[in-house]
């Protein structure tokens, strides 16, 4: 194995051996999506409907839910840092040990180093260079770094397979309507198991939910509308864009049929490397099909605040790089390849504005080092 990344000749070079048998799941129905819930264990019955021959009604006394809720919601703990703090670990590069996952693809579901791409699908919205002091996360915002780098992508190879729109919604009155509050990226790193940004997802207080479509093109997965899971509980750290983390139990084990990723700490020694890939659904781009771009540089790592997992503290990194990126990309996937497949080193944040001596420099942000990679492992081993 290399012991780092992947060069962009050497991806351009690869060419990816022929398996024969395609076993990518098309077709493929989950125990999500059929199911429906009534959110209080009333009666329902299944009757033949009297408006269209072979339709069929339920009957309940209350409203019914499409999909799966969730069931538990935690909030990590986080310990924030000073400027000052920051700046003498950046110094002295304090980084706790970073575990490393390894990536999971199907026998049979094609590798998508040589993804089916395309600029375009009709008229779409592009963004402006992001000005202010901080990331707005809560208003739609856009930034492209020199330039518009990212095209539409079809998700029928992997590790796309393993990227995931998300969908998030909740219900503040009991007994009321559902209200979709925001939407997003998120990605596969075991079974079970997502990753996505730990700003990402509905108020708790009452019934809430996340909805999850893998291989995701123009609303659906592209192996049918069958493909689909929902949170069932989860983790979350945020006060940060190094610390900003979330990690999902998903109702259903998608990550068997469309694989997953692998995982592990940055290291400074890649820093200006063109090494990485971004994909996700940004609103400026298309919402409901993904878009990606590859040859993304890391500019800088700057230290984030500490998180704490299953009891103990770890450092977190901020990933700065020159992806273009927009709202609705949020827990997307920074990732590059090696020998045995595609490692993710973060999960997108949003951006981050630093000052140099040539002024204010706008970069993209993803959260990463030892509190991500452990906080991945310890959700991959209690929900594979």
């Amino acid at each position: 194995m290399t012991d780092g990344p992947w060069s962009q000749t050497r991806l351009l070079e690869f060419e990816p051996e022929d398996e024969g048998e395609d076993t990518r799941p098309w077709g493929v129905v989950t125990e999500s999506a059929n199911a429906l819930w009534t959110g209080g264990g009333r009666d329902v019955e299944v009757v033949r409907s009297a408006a269209y021959d072979g339709a069929f009604t339920l009957r309940t006394d209350g409203p019914v839910l499409y999909g799966l809720p969730g069931v538990e919601a935690n909030e990590g703990e986080v310990r924030t840092r000073t400027a000052d703090q920051r700046a003498d670990r950046a110094r002295r590069r304090v980084r706790a040990d970073a575990p490393t996952g390894a990536p999971h693809r199907p026998k049979g579901v094609p590798l998508g180093i040589h993804p089916k791409t395309t600029t375009s699908l009709g008229p779409t919205r592009r963004g402006i260079t992001s000005r202010g002091t901080k990331t707005l996360l809560s208003e739609n915002h856009s930034t492209i770094i020199d330039g518009e780098s990212r095209s539409l992508v079809y998700p029928s190879a992997y590790p796309y397979t393993a990227v995931c729109k998300l969908y998030c919604s909740y219900q503040p009155t009991p007994g009321g309507s559902w209200v979709t509050t925001s939407e997003a990226t998120g990605y596969l790193i075991g079974r079970s198991t997502l990753m996505t940004s730990g700003h990402v997802g509905p108020p708790t207080s009452g019934p809430w939910q996340i909805k999850v479509i893998p291989a995701c093109w123009n609303g659906q997965s592209v192996f049918g509308a069958g493909l689909v899971s929902y949170v069932r509980s989860y983790w979350s750290w945020n006060s940060d864009s190094g610390s900003d983390i979330k990690v999902c139990q998903l109702w259903d084990p998608i990550g068997d049929n469309v694989g997953y990723f692998g995982y592990r700490g940055y290291n400074s020694a890649w820093e200006d490397g063109d090494y990485w890939t971004m994909a996700g659904f940004p609103y400026d781009v298309s919402l409901t099909s993904m878009s990606y771009e590859p040859a993304i540089a890391v500019r800088d790592d700057d230290d984030g605040d500490d998180i704490t997992v299953n009891g103990t503290s770890y450092d977190t990194t901020q990933v700065e790089s020159d992806a273009d990126e927009a709202s609705g990309v949020s827990g997307a996937p920074l990732w590059g390849w090696w020998d045995d497949g595609p490692y993710a080193i973060g999960v997108h944040h949003g951006v981050e504005h630093d000052g140099t001596i040539f002024g204010t420099e706008t970069l993209s942000c993803a959260s990463g080092g030892a509190g991500f990679t452990q906080a991945a492992s310890w959700a991959r081993g209690m929900w594979g």
